[in-house]
């Protein structure tokens, strides 16, 4: 599952078997019958034990598949691997030819996502002669089954700017640009941020993951408020407005008019109250997909470092 998530009702398909998306047929029946079957422990465990299944399914929800450095250790590479402490790491990617004192720019992706969908932010970025710091959070780097809670980005956002910064600007996808408005009241801060897709209600997109398990009713809210809980002290609906609105960092939002994950009509608001904010909307890609759309990464990369004069 990724917390923002194109792809959540995980818990329906059994390890190994085709995802509900894919459009190839299940040749293994054995594995289709485990599915079906734990999809029904999971719809009677709902009745009749709504908060365990809330709890259970809370902790899934926010434990990513992720196992980053794990993979890298297979091959070769050209990353920096910085361990932040508390199973927390930046990957860091210098470019050739770029000054020392080049501007250094963090990347905190979203709640499961991968460093292949800033491949072409990050070669943007270092074009205009950055060196780009991405953020890995705990239950990410490696192959460990542990939560990862909207708490848990929050001390990571904190931790790298704290130990590598500071930072010329910071990059937030998803529930990232939610963990920002935290990391703000914390004192962090960077020159320029710019927030892509960002889940202004991310209760509702809680809610909206809770439903893709097959959540309804009581068994639902109680989802919500535990994945809320997670993540102390760090809640889910803490309001943005008043954080917002005190701000002199210079922003850019970026959204797909067609995420339904982080519905653009959603993010205006912000745009509005932060003083001097500018937002840029696109027609293509989605909530991830506006990671790889060239108009959207142009200007995150020109806005990010600006020409000098």
């Amino acid at each position: 599952m990724q917390i923002h998530a194109d792809s959540i009702a995980r818990v329906e398909t059994a390890p190994g078997s085709t995802s509900p998306d894919s459009s190839a047929p299940n040749l293994t029946p054995g594995r289709g019958l485990r599915a079906r079957l734990r999809r029904t422990v999971l719809l009677s465990a709902t009745i009749l034990a709504p908060r365990l299944a809330a709890d259970k399914l809370a902790r899934r929800y926010l434990t990513s598949d992720q196992a980053v450095l794990d993979r890298l250790a297979g091959r070769s590479h050209r990353f920096e691997i910085v361990d932040l402490g508390q199973d927390c790491f930046v990957l860091r990617s210098r470019f050739r030819g770029n000054a020392a004192d080049a501007p250094r720019v963090l990347i905190a992706p979203g709640h499961d996502g991968h460093i292949r969908q800033f491949t072409r932010v990050v070669r943007a970025l270092q074009k205009r002669g950055a060196t780009v710091d991405m953020l890995i959070y705990p239950g990410h780097g490696h192959a460990k089954r542990r939560v990862c809670s909207l708490g848990d980005i929050v001390d990571a956002i904190c931790r790298a700017t704290q130990s590598e910064g500071p930072y010329a600007g910071i990059v937030a996808h998803c529930v990232a640009a939610n963990a920002m408005f935290h990391a703000l009241e914390r004192g962090i801060s960077a020159p320029r941020m710019t927030l892509i897709s960002v889940p202004l209600d991310l209760p509702g997109l809680i809610r909206l993951g809770g439903r893709q398990y097959g959540l309804s009713g009581r068994c639902l809210e109680q989802f919500v408020d535990r994945v809320s809980a997670l993540g102390a002290p760090c809640p889910i609906d803490r309001p943005w407005l008043p954080v917002a609105e005190t701000r002199d960092e210079d922003l850019l939002i970026v959204q797909s008019r067609n995420d339904y994950a982080a519905p653009v009509e959603k993010a205006r608001p912000l745009a509005a109250a932060w003083p001097g904010a500018q937002m840029e909307e696109y027609d293509h890609g989605g909530h991830n997909g506006i990671l790889n759309v060239t108009s959207a990464i142009n200007r995150i990369a020109e806005f990010m470092v600006p020409d000098r004069p």
